[in-house]
């Protein structure tokens, strides 16, 4: 087991008829563990930071041997109460993979410690052999009015090759990486070399693909969701992509030019001249007569529309 910032600990269980063994470190006495760790359960929670999970039936179990709270100050330091190696696998839905159960709870189910609780912990108790720290990030939550927690459980991402994406590999991440983490990951698993230049595409259930080239931009940022496919694509030896990327759209699309021939009477010759388009048009707006109508064809429609205001008038 390696505990954050150390070397490999002993991982054995306890011997029940023998008295407690440090793990790597002299152990202080019971009162100065109990007001160490006390003092450092109270840190404020800080966006970035890394807490660790540890399971509520330990915890309880080393604050009984401790006499951390009142009324368990009879029994302190009893053999029988020695908490042994740190144990999580009651967190653990596979005992293999040590993936979480679903829906466990805060001081129920498990506490959380800050990294340097964590380590003084596993300095003098050690851990189960063969079990890894569960290390989560603090993330911000909230749009407008922003609070801390610690994300217990991680977004779920399917990784995968432009060229192979039968071939996919599921990791969980947190909110708070940044896109470059994911993609020195799937580096490592896709054994890309370092030398070999790479792109990110986020691939959405209609086909579609939205590169993500923003490094420093992180998970929660870039709006990724559980499940979400995420794909690496090489750049081809001759400097080409094998995925062009989409051309950006134009401001200004081709115009399409719609003409109209309204008929303002059967004896009229005027016309309108071809004023909608998608872009600038060269005429003026509206409709316009035609400059080849004649001065004696403008007065006999005048007459025309005079003599229907005058009959509707008349009725």
């Amino acid at each position: 087991m390696m505990a954050e910032g150390g070397g490999p600990e002993s991982g054995g269980a306890a011997d029940s008829d023998s008295e407690p063994v440090a793990a790597q470190m002299p152990t202080p006495s019971i009162e100065n563990q109990k007001q160490t760790i006390g003092s450092l359960l109270k840190t404020t929670l800080k966006k970035g930071d890394e807490w660790y999970l540890i399971d509520s039936r330990w915890f309880k179990q080393w604050k009984k041997y401790v006499g951390f709270d009142s009324w368990d100050m009879y029994n302190v330091g009893e053999r029988s109460l020695y908490p042994g190696p740190i144990d999580n696998s009651g967190l653990f839905s596979d005992q293999e993979t040590q993936s979480l159960k679903e829906h466990l709870i805060d001081e129920l189910d498990y506490v959380l410690v800050p990294t340097e609780a964590w380590n003084k912990l596993v300095s003098w108790y050690s851990c189960l052999e063969g079990q890894r720290p569960i290390v989560r990030k603090v993330v911000e939550h909230g749009m407008f009015v922003k609070h801390c927690k610690v994300e217990v459980y991680l977004l779920e991402l399917n990784l995968c090759e432009n060229d192979n994406m039968e071939n996919v590999i599921t990791r969980y991440f947190s909110k708070a990486d940044t896109i470059d983490t994911i993609e020195k990951e799937m580096r490592r698993l896709f054994e890309i070399p370092s030398e070999k230049e790479t792109r990110l595409w986020n691939k959405y259930m209609s086909n579609t693909y939205e590169q993500l080239n923003k490094p420093d931009s992180t998970v929660q940022d870039a709006g990724l969701f559980q499940g979400q496919v995420l794909v690496i694509e090489r750049k081809n030896e001759d400097g080409t992509w094998p995925r062009q990327p989409s051309h950006p759209k134009s401001s200004a699309t081709p115009s399409r030019n719609f003409t109209t021939s309204p008929k303002l009477s059967s004896n009229s010759s005027a016309s309108a001249s071809p004023t909608v388009t998608n872009g600038d048009s060269s005429g003026g707006p509206g409709y316009a007569l035609n400059n080849s109508t004649s001065s004696s064809n403008r007065q006999e429609i005048c007459s025309h529309i005079f003599l229907l205001f005058s009959s509707l008038a008349c009725n």
